[in-house]
């Protein structure tokens, strides 16, 4: 996985800020002593000579970019005064801020190893100390020199922040006075300006502190983003967020920590495996060789709202858990009844029982299934891996497993109900939608895709309805003995691995879509109805008070722009204009001429009239959700009716491609500045993983319908419509509607054209018949108007509005500190809790 640097995490923020600081002290102290040797070149200290391979390529870099030089710690305070001392020019504002948010995060830092007082921990501590002591002492220097920001100015901003809160979500960081980050290769079409001026960069020199402070960094991100999912998770057992998008967002969570976990490994590679991070805190940060012991309280993390103990912190349980379980066999299964004294809690074997089938999952699928990262990250630890390293990443992949059914609990069955309910509506929309095609002609659309709809019912089913788990058993031991161990009942491993569930309903949720689009678009009859609904409500044959819900909301999803062809059309003529426009029919047939008159030329004579001819492709629906949008794009060669519309792009296979392409989408949707002439629009604010996360999941809240919104259905509706007002034209008006011309159900676009076009002042022998068509439309909107939409809002299991504010106390059961080291010294634990009155035996 490429360690593309979107991801503005903790770590990253605190580097980018000191080096900001440090470049401005360093460079403006030079500027006022006169001198360049305030501060050493980072590679002074190596050795001269040729350089190959990476070296010379790095070398090369540097010398592109300009130098990187490091400023030693103690040299700090003497810069900032040689600036106060020789210029009177204003520091920076933000150089201020910055500065004051990188002391900030080194004294959270502090504050989570100094909750331990001791001669064990002396040493570390006073470092740390030290080290902030000198950051603050650079700022009271500096400060008196900051410039006073437009009080004017600062009342206006505050204004519009607080406005702005209340509309969207606040991605604003810690340090949110850094510059922007640069567009990456899959976002941006932009080539950037190649740029010869040579900026040098300084840096602070590298301290033993700093591995403690990466280390802090980086938990108290997983802890923080982990923290986000249970609360997702207890949102949905509230009824508050569908279990679909629960899964998402803790799937795109698992791709955050490795790519964190990544490139911190890039930067410290001795802790590679999470078990030396957990021995860093008493062996690294702590001096082994006292005899102090630290408290309970020591390297306790505090977040927003939840406060947890170093185990739960590090997540020392699940890591013994996996080293214990993962690292005996290739394949590892849990048999009941052995548990070598270990103690296991019921929590504990369903874990590890789920981490058998996902093993099996893995070895049956080689770590590709539904691009569950948890499985992906089991791979990883089994492919590769010859000293059985457990990556911090997928501990915490594991720990997300296990916080997930805690939280959801009790209702952590509703999940499999929802899913098989969801199942239910897709085969039988599939089956009708396939045996409704074979009633009609409307075009090619069901015989060139019929095969789409019947593999997609197939999958569906070998999934959702059938146990795929036990069928691979069946088919890899029989019905033996061995068969028998992984036997925990029927859909065991779904009904405990809610995220794995979700991946799979939403797989197919998208799929759903993709078809319904597809195939609306390839007949036509939604958009044909849309301008015929429009068209009556427009003439007040319906009331404007009526509205066919199912319709109205595809307009919105779509765009007015987009169905219309521009604005929506007031008039019958503009109506006619717009229908013929949006069904391939040439703009400059249906434009008017200098006198406002329109220039398509109708005869008197109805018989002989002959209306404009599409030239060109209808226009089709478009795809309605961000989401699946991103993960396709139209194919380089031109696409035949029925044939395939849409190539996947990265983003369909890589969450991380996902998750900042939608987050682009949304800031792009979410500005309302206009972008200074010249700039570039393809950069965006730096955004912290955990504020990406908020987007991503609040965006696909926020599709929860559309997922579920029938097109299949919604198409045959308005294709029956259509044949309807096709026979009552051909019946009761066949000399304007000849049998041999209109009869044919791919014609029914062309009789309601007709039809508008009569409305339009073309002579007729016989009634127009859209009185009757208006007829029609009005009882399908009585009886159907917003079917298919309230249908969609069931399917989604929310109760309310789903604005209800959930909050997750981080709670965890106090075996979670009990570790199976400490279990196997004891024949019995007896853990007395008092708060909750529980004696746990």
């Amino acid at each position: 996985m490429a360690l593309d640097p979107f991801l503005f995490d903790t770590y990253k923020q605190y580097k980018a800020g000191t080096n900001k600081v440090m470049t401005w002290l360093a460079s403006r102290s030079q500027e006022a002593s006169g001198s360049s040797s305030v501060v050493q070149k980072a590679s002074a200290s190596k050795s001269t000579g040729r350089l190959k391979g990476k070296e010379r390529k790095a070398a090369k870099k540097e010398t592109s970019h300009g130098q990187k030089h490091l400023v030693a710690l103690a040299d700090i305070p003497r810069m900032a005064k040689s600036i106060v001392a020789t210029t009177k020019v204003g520091v920076p504002q933000n150089i201020i801020r910055t500065l004051e948010e990188v002391i900030a995060a080194r004294c959270e830092c502090n504050d989570f190893f100094e909750q331990d007082v001791n001669s064990a921990t002396l040493a570390s501590n006073q470092s740390h100390q030290h080290f902030t002591a000198i950051l603050r002492e650079t700022l009271q220097i500096l400060k008196p020199l900051s410039r006073a920001s437009d009080p004017t100015r600062k009342a206006k901003g505050k204004s519009a922040d607080a406005e702005a809160d209340k509309e969207t979500i606040d991605l604003r960081n810690r340090f949110e006075f850094l510059e922007v980050e640069e567009p990456t290769k899959w976002t941006s079409g932009a080539v950037p300006v190649k740029s010869n001026k040579m900026v040098n960069t300084y840096d602070l020199e590298p301290k033993d502190e700093d591995v403690s402070f990466a280390i802090f960094c980086l938990l108290k991100d997983l802890t923080d983003i982990r923290h986000y999912i249970r609360q997702t998770w207890a949102e949905y057992r509230e009824h508050q967020i569908a279990f679909t998008t629960a899964a998402l967002t803790m799937n795109t969570a698992i791709a955050i920590f490795r790519r964190l976990n990544e490139e911190f490994i890039s930067e410290f590679p001795e802790f590679d495996d999470h078990g030396a991070i957990i021995d860093y805190l008493s062996y690294g940060y702590r001096d082994p060789n006292t005899s102090d012991k630290h408290s309970k309280d020591f390297a306790t993390y505090t977040g927003s709202t939840f406060k947890v103990s170093s185990k739960i912190f590090f997540c020392d349980n699940t890591y013994e858990l996996m080293s214990f379980f993962l690292t005996n066999s290739v394949m590892p299964f849990y048999q009941e009844g052995v548990d070598c004294g270990l103690r296991f809690t019921e929590d504990e074997k369903a874990l590890l029982r789920c981490l058998s089938l996902l093993g099996l999952l893995n070895s049956e699928f080689n770590g590709d299934f539904f691009n569950d990262q948890l499985i992906q990250g089991l791979h990883i630890l089994k492919t590769n891996n010859p000293d059985q390293k457990l990556y911090t990443w997928v501990v915490f992949a594991v720990q997300l497993f296990v916080d997930t059914r805690r939280v959801v609990g009790n209702e952590l069955g509703r999940c499999f109900t929802e899913a098989k309910e969801l199942e239910g509506w897709m085969t039988t929309a599939l089956e009708q939608s396939f045996i409704f095609g074979s009633t009609n002609t409307v075009n090619e659309s069901y015989k060139l895709n019929g095969h789409l709809l019947s593999t997609l019912n197939k999958q569906i089913t070998g999934l959702l309805k059938e146990d795929l788990l036990q069928r691979i058993l069946h088919e890899r031991f029989g019905n033996g003995a061995h068969a028998a161990r992984y036997s925990w009942g029927p859909f065991y491993l779904f009904r405990n691995h809610p995220m794995l569930l979700g991946l799979l309903v939403q797989h197919f949720l998208v799929k759903m879509h993709e078809i319904g689009i597809g195939l609306t678009g390839d007949q036509g009859a939604v958009m044909t109805a849309i301008h015929l609904y429009n068209a009556c409500q427009q003439s007040t044959l319906i009331s404007r008070c009526l509205e066919w819900t199912d319709i109205e909301k595809v307009i919105e999803w779509q765009g007015a722009s987009w169905i219309f062809m521009g604005d929506r059309p007031k008039t019958a003529q503009s109506c006619f204009r717009h229908l013929g426009l949006v069904m391939g029919v040439s703009a400059t047939v249906m434009s008017r001429d200098r006198r406002g008159k329109p220039t398509v030329r109708m005869h008197k004579n109805s018989r002989a009239t002959s209306l404009p001819i599409s030239q060109k492709r209808n226009r089709k629906l478009r795809l309605m959700s961000t989401y699946v949008d991103l993960m396709n794009k139209e194919p380089q060669s031109q696409w035949k009716t029925g044939g395939v519309r849409w190539v996947p792009t990265r983003a369909a296979t890589e969450p991380l491609v996902m998750l900042e392409m939608l987050v682009a989408k949304y800031l792009d949707s979410n500005t309302s500045t206009t972008p200074a002439l010249g700039s570039n629009t393809s950069t965006h604010p730096k955004a912290h993983p955990l504020s990406m996360l908020t987007v991503f999941k609040e965006s696909l809240k926020s599709e929860e319908a559309v997922f579920r919104f029938d097109l299949l259905g919604l198409n045959q509706r308005c294709v029956e419509l259509l044949l309807g007002v096709q026979r009552v034209c051909i019946v009761q008006s066949p000399l304007d509607y000849p049998w041999d011309e209109y009869s044919a159900d791919r014609e029914i676009g062309e009789c309601v054209s007709h039809m508008l076009a009569g409305e339009l002042g073309l002579e007729r022998k016989q009634p127009t018949r859209f009185f009757e068509a208006s007829g029609m439309v009005r009882d399908v909107i009585r009886v159907f108007g917003n079917e298919e939409y309230q249908k969609s809002r069931s399917r989604c299991f929310i109760k309310g509005d789903g604005n209800k504010k959930v909050t997750d106390a981080f709670l965890t059961p106090y075996e979670d500190v009990v570790l199976l080291s400490e279990r196997a010294q004891y024949g019995r634990i007896i853990i007395d809790d008092g708060s909750s009155g529980l004696t746990i035996i």
